[in-house]
Formats: C-alpha cells, sequence, structure tokens
C-alpha cells in the first residue's frame, strides 16, 4: 500500500509533463486538474483502508496481549495454588508420621509431636500471636496449652448452642474449635488478628489440624493413663 500511494503521488507530480492537450470540451489545464483531483481520491482511498486495517491490527493486537496476560496471572495462580497444596499435603504427612511409638516421652519430646501442627497453624492463620488449648467438659478447665500465651484472649464458653459453632471471631481474635469432642475434651485454636479485616482462607484445613492435635493429645493422655495404671 505505502508503494501504491507513493507511486500515485508522482504520477500527480508529473501529470502536467504527460497531459499538454484537451479531452472533449475540456481544456488542458481543466484535464490536467480533474486527473490530480482523482489520482488524489485514489491516494485517499488507499490511506482510509490502510488505517482501517492499522485500526483492526491495533484492536486484534490488544486483544492478544489481553490474553496473554490473562494466561500469565492464570498460570502464575496455578503455579501457587500447586505450591500452596503441596506444601499442605507436606504438612499433613509431617503431622501423619509424628505420631509417637512409644508413650515414654520427656517434656520436650511432647512438645516436638505438636511442631508441625504448630506450623502449620502459623501458616494457615497468617499470624506468629496464636495458642493451641485443650479444655475439659462440661466445667471448661483448661488442661494443657501449646504455642503464646495471648493477654487478655476471650473467654471461650461452650455452654448451649456454643459448642455447636467451631469458628468465631471478633476484632481482635478469631477462634477455631475442633469440630468434635473426644472423652468431653475439646481442642481449640484462638489466633491474634494482625488486622481487624483479617480472615482464614482456608478454615477446613484449620478445623483438621484442631482435630488431628486433639487426637494426638488424647491418644498421650490414655497412653500415660494406661501405663499409670499398669
Amino acid at each position: 500500500m505505502y508503494w501504491i500511494r507513493f507511486t500515485i503521488v508522482i504520477f500527480m507530480v508529473f501529470v502536467p509533463s504527460y497531459i499538454r492537450g484537451g479531452f472533449y470540451n475540456l481544456d488542458v489545464t481543466q484535464v490536467q486538474e480533474f486527473t490530480i483531483l482523482f489520482l488524489g481520491c485514489i491516494n485517499l482511498f488507499t490511506f482510509l483502508i490502510m488505517e482501517k486495517k492499522m485500526k483492526k491490527d491495533l484492536i486484534e493486537k490488544n486483544k492478544i496481549q489481553g490474553q496473554v496476560n490473562s494466561m500469565s496471572r492464570d498460570l502464575k495462580y496455578s503455579y501457587s495454588y500447586i505450591g500452596e497444596i503441596n506444601r499442605k499435603l507436606d504438612i499433613l504427612e509431617n503431622i501423619a508420621l509424628g505420631y509417637p511409638e512409644s508413650s515414654r516421652l520427656t517434656q520436650k519430646n511432647e512438645t516436638e509431636l505438636y511442631d508441625s501442627i504448630m506450623d502449620a497453624i502459623k501458616l494457615f492463620g497468617k499470624s506468629d500471636k496464636f495458642s493451641l488449648r485443650f479444655i475439659h467438659l462440661p466445667n471448661c478447665d483448661l488442661i494443657k496449652e501449646f504455642g503464646n500465651v495471648i493477654g487478655n484472649s476471650p473467654h471461650f464458653s461452650f455452654k448451649g448452642s456454643d459448642k455447636d459453632i467451631s469458628y468465631k471471631k471478633s476484632n481482635d481474635f478469631i477462634i477455631i474449635m475442633s469440630p468434635k469432642s473426644i472423652d468431653n475434651i475439646f481442642s481449640y485454636i484462638i489466633i491474634e488478628k494482625k488486622t481487624s479485616s483479617q480472615k482464614i482462607d482456608d478454615l477446613e484445613m484449620m478445623k483438621t489440624l484442631a482435630s488431628q492435635a486433639l487426637f494426638l493429645f488424647v491418644f498421650m493422655r490414655n497412653k500415660k493413663q494406661i501405663k499409670c495404671v499398669i
């Protein structure tokens, strides 16, 4: 198209040299003027075609660029999601493999059994300030606590319908409770919020961690009781 327009311009310049006579009732000047006008219209028409094509190409380019950006975001999210799933699987594997083979454990060894669970709570709770607690019903007596001793932590009542609720939150705290009790013992996790809008993205995973911690605690507790009886 560019060469066509360039050729037309050259013809327009040399029209007076090529046309030196009249045509029908038109004198030479009029013929030259109409010829230049005709060539100018052709040149304008080719310009409009080129401009339309360029706009179409630009729209198509922007559309393709948008698709590429969307695919890049999706791919980045997919890699991030796969990495997060693999990390969750590693955590669950560590928890599953961390059960003790013997009840003859020191206080340090017993605490280390909960390390994988505590690391998982820290990861999914997105907070360094949290506490894992075990309580006995019906008096809600605190039996054991791991993690940070959170000051001014909320009083968590299990009376009435409260024990049917496994998730609570306030402006300062998030509380996740194990869905079920074992031997009238519940476990629950208290997470101190960094911001008032903080929330738990994977609530079911947190409930699973609370249940796993409860199972481990009751298992060790029963092992010790059996040992004492013997």
